[in-house]
């Protein structure tokens, strides 16, 4: 994996919303490393310009109407990941909560669970400390 970063790390830029908050993740694990701190940042900037109406993050800059339930909750993942834009995670959380698509995703599992991941990252996050077990 560290070989594929870093031959890819400083030319790519990720445009997609899935992709932008796995690499988010990604970065959490290795903070501080070059590769890390330059995709957090063109990760960033690049969901900055993706954020639609004040609710969720488009599928693709040039497709500002395409919401997919289940990607911004990766987004959302990665975001938490890395502490950036709480309220906006908050927010595609509400939004998508009541949203649905009339297609596939809506019954699909990918869509449930990343719901679940993203509401309740836990063992997501590198330095999480929770139990597996609720009290």
């Amino acid at each position: 994996m560290k070989a594929l970063i870093d031959l890819s790390a400083p030319e790519l830029f990720i445009t997609q919303d899935l992709g932008l908050g796995m690499m988010l993740w990604m970065t959490h694990f290795c903070p501080d490393e070059e590769w890390a701190v330059s995709q957090r940042s063109r990760c960033l900037r690049q969901l900055e310009a993706m954020w639609q109406k004040n609710s969720y993050f488009c599928r693709e800059p040039e497709l500002p109407e395409v919401k997919i339930a289940f990607t911004n909750y990766g987004v959302s993942v990665g975001l938490q990941a890395v502490g950036a834009m709480p309220q906006r995670a908050q927010r595609l959380n509400q939004f998508f909560d009541g949203f649905r698509s009339r297609d596939e995703y809506d019954r699909e599992a990918i869509t449930h669970v990343m719901a679940c991941s993203s509401h309740f990252p836990g063992f997501f996050l590198r330095d999480f400390c929770g139990s597996a077990h609720a009290s």
